[in-house]
């Protein structure tokens, strides 16, 4: 069997909850924010990695930025294309691994957003993306890494939540921290429509200063961290584990 997070089937079956309406609502925000933390111009060549359905791809391609979106999942991108299509942006998403990504000095800036570091057992694949993206980055490019942070999660750790949501029905979730703090067990039960789903699936939980050591031994020259897109400290108050990377 493929582990999860190559798993196309896996991402399908879970993308109304990374997805939804919400989320769309809160991507012009979380971009205004990120470009001007990144401090970038109009204009400027972007990679959104790991892009999912487009929701940031659309939204940077919106504010004037030259947008180029990479994600694994076929049909992720196929209703990215048909987001940016609707809207009249010229986006260029690309079918790919970002483990084998390879397009080097290409963009003035990165975008790995929403958690979308952490997922491999073998820490060095982790490793392998963000030195893809700082081979893809121009000299003095800079990236930015949102994931949820370790001490942020310690500080409100609950082992189980549930809501509902219009788009997607009732989402109950379990949590658990496994291998002496280094990763997040996600156990989600989804019911819609009568029809009961449930996915479990685990990521690497990053401290600030392990996401700082991890992004410098992949060649960036330079980190920062923030505990929000607003550029707020990383400290007891901090929202979520942001990381600006020079390379």
């Amino acid at each position: 069997m493929k582990p999860w997070y190559e798993d196309e089937n896996f991402w399908l079956r879970i993308a109304p909850v990374l997805f939804n309406s919400g989320r769309w609502s809160a991507a012009p925000e979380e971009m205004e924010k990120a470009m001007r933390l990144l401090k970038l111009k109009r204009g400027s060549s972007v990679l959104d990695a790991c892009c999912g359905v487009g929701r940031h791809s659309v939204e940077l391609a919106r504010m004037g930025y030259r947008v180029t979106g990479v994600d694994q999942v076929a049909e992720f991108l196929e209703a990215a294309r048909d987001t940016a299509d609707a809207e009249g942006f010229e986006i260029e998403f690309i079918h790919a691994d970002m483990r084998s990504f390879f397009h080097p000095f290409e963009f003035d800036a990165a975008i790995c957003m929403f958690t979308s570091i952490g997922y491999f057992e073998n820490l060095e694949e982790d490793r392998q993306v963000l030195s893809n993206i700082r081979m893809a980055l121009k000299p003095e490019g800079r990236l930015l890494v949102e994931v949820i942070g370790k001490e942020v999660v310690a500080r409100n750790f609950r082992k189980n939540e549930w809501y509902e949501d219009s788009d997607i029905g009732l989402v109950a979730s379990e949590y658990r921290i496994i291998r002496n703090w280094t990763r997040l067990e996600n156990r989600w039960i989804v019911v819609n429509a009568g029809e009961r789903g449930e996915y479990t699936f685990s990521h690497r939980l990053f401290s600030a200063a392990e996401l700082e050591a991890l992004l410098l031994s992949a060649g960036f020259k330079r980190v920062e961290c923030f505990g929000s897109l607003a550029g707020a400290p990383y400290d007891e108050n901090a929202e979520l584990l942001v990381a600006s990377a020079w390379a």
